[in-house]
């Protein structure tokens, strides 16, 4: 996997969940931003922001406003916006934005034991570009994936905590993104 959506130094991402923290999270050391926030007004500028600053960004197309859940939507970020990719949970929309040679995130809930089998077995027929795991507070769970899957693993909810993200990383997680701007300077190296 191209190595732009992973981080180099620094395995936090910036969770942005509203755009009006997309300045702090371009200025911050952050390598990579998943935006969670926005609508077809906002998205343009959020990824250009992430250019000048030379920082990654990932679209979470499924919380996006405007842009439509379809190949249409995803073709139109693909050509008009030009995100380095994508996050959702819908297979459609990361098949759709492959084809569209987008990065893709399979965002994955593991809230029990089905959700854990149904998302080893999406990896493998879907082949996303990585996973997001959420909870993020889950080390067992992330050092399993970790050991039966040739993914990047991100994993993401309910950090609150320095400690936490280290826990991620040393269970095997590639990124940890998190939603608190306070974390975003955080060194976990």
């Amino acid at each position: 996997m191209e190595k732009k959506i992973l981080v180099k130094n620094n395995p936090i991402i910036a969770a942005v969940r509203d755009v009006s923290l997309i300045e702090k999270a371009v200025l911050s050391p952050v390598e990579t931003i998943f935006l969670m926030s926005g609508d077809i007004f906002t998205v343009e500028h959020c990824v250009e922001e992430s250019r000048k600053n030379n920082k990654s960004i990932f679209l979470h197309v499924d919380l996006i406003k405007g842009i439509a859940n379809d190949r249409e939507g995803i073709k139109y970020l693909s050509k008009k916006v030009k995100p380095d990719g994508i996050v959702s949970t819908k297979n459609q929309l990361i098949q759709a934005a492959k084809k569209e040679e987008l990065l893709t995130v399979q965002h994955l809930f593991m809230i029990d034991t089905q959700a854990y089998e149904n998302g080893i077995r999406n990896i493998s027929t879907i082949n996303p570009d990585a996973i997001e795991i959420m909870p993020g507070l889950m080390p067992r769970v992330i050092r399993e994936f970790h050991e039966k899957i040739d993914c990047p693993i991100i994993t993401a909810g309910l950090i609150k905590h320095p400690n936490e993200i280290r826990e991620a990383v040393d269970a095997g997680a590639h990124g940890v993104a998190v939603g608190a701007p306070e974390l975003w300077d955080y060194k976990t190296y």
